[in-house]
This record gives structure tokens, sequence and C-alpha cells, in this order.
């Protein structure tokens, strides 16, 4: 594999060499993975495409391709991560473990991200959610929630602004992240989606 020479290139070669060491049929059970145990490949959906993993090349196959973060994302999952059953609680970053450490963080880069982003724009965001997919809620004045993996589901909720009030947002993740991800893991999540909310809205513009 190429060195990258980014924030992304050390931690994707960290992980990269923890993947390859370690037993993809283990991975598969713990993560709730189908698994082929001829091809050495395990099946992942992530924002709605699916993508097959092999071991130990780490060769992704699937409709588009991975970005770094995205690719860290996965191999972070395979590598420690654990497939739970959601309660239907939702929660902020900050009640998760760890979260409070990462909230500052986690609110700049995500949170007011999205607020800034989509405040004056609540049409785009309806649009953009409505090709990720996502599935529109009646909490908030503007609410979608989006599926990272399968049972793995984050809300974004805007609260537009009104003649009182400046716009507002939250962003919450259902309660079983804490099995599958860390809060540092949950901070490039954030990023992750709305690089891929981003993308969608400059697709959509050239339309």
């Amino acid at each position: 594999m190429d060195v990258v020479n980014n924030k992304e290139g050390k931690p994707l070669e960290f992980y990269m060499e923890r993947f390859q060491k370690g037993d993809l049929a283990e991975m598969a059970v713990r993560c709730g993975l189908p698994y082929d145990g001829d091809l050495h490949t395990v099946a992942l959906t992530l924002l709605g495409e699916t993508f097959t993993v092999s071991h130990p090349g780490f060769i992704v196959v699937g409709p588009a391709p991975l970005t770094d973060a995205e690719r860290i994302l996965v191999l972070r999952y395979l590598t420690d991560g654990r497939h739970a059953m959601p309660s239907g609680e939702y929660l902020p970053y900050r009640e998760f473990p760890w979260g409070e450490v990462y909230l500052q963080q986690f609110t700049g880069r995500c949170i007011k991200r999205f607020a800034f982003s989509y405040s004056g724009r609540p049409d785009l965001l309806n649009r953009v959610m409505e090709r990720l997919p996502a599935k529109k809620l009646s909490r908030s004045d503007v609410g979608w929630e989006v599926e990272l993996m399968p049972g793995l589901s984050i809300q974004f909720l805007l609260w537009l602004a009104d003649e009182e009030f400046p716009p507002n947002a939250q962003i919450l993740f259902s309660d079983n992240f804490r099995y599958a991800f860390t809060a540092e893991d949950m901070a490039t999540i954030g990023d992750i989606v709305l690089n891929r909310m981003k993308k969608i809205g400059a697709e959509l513009a050239q339309q």
C-alpha cells in the first residue's frame, strides 16, 4: 500500500496491519456480518451501499470507492467493533463514553457545521437526505434519520431561526453506537456523513 502523507495515512496503515493479522470469521460473528469462507470476504453496508471486504488484503468492492476516512472506519469496526441491537433510545454525543472529552471537537466539526450548512437551506437538506437515503422525522423543524450501518442510526435535527432565536441543531446516535465505535470514531462518523451530504448537494446543484 502506498504511504498516504496526511493525517489518515498512518492510522490506515495501523488498522490494515491489525486487520490482516485478525481472523475474518471471528470479525464477522462479532460484527454480525455475512461471511463467505470460500472467498474470505464479509459483506458490509455503509450509508445504504453494500460492499464486500476481502481478507487479508482489505480489497473493498462496491458501487463507489471509499474515502480513506471511510476505509479507516470500516477497519475500526471490523477490528474493534461489536454488533448490538438498539433499544430505540437516541442519545447526544456527550452521553457516550468519553463523549464529554471530545464534545467541543464534535460540536465544532459536526453540529455547528450541520447547522451552518443547512439552516438557510432546509429545502436543500430535504433533497440531499432523500438521495442519501434517509427517513424523515417529525421532531425538530427539519429532521432526518440516517442509517450508517444496519442497526446504527443517526438523527440530524435542525431548528430554523425565528424572530427570537438563532438556528440550532443536534445530532443524536442510537444507543448501540457505544458497542460499535469509540467517541473519537463517532466524531469522524459525523464528518463522513456530512461530507457525503455535501457531495450529494454538489451533484444536485449541477442538475
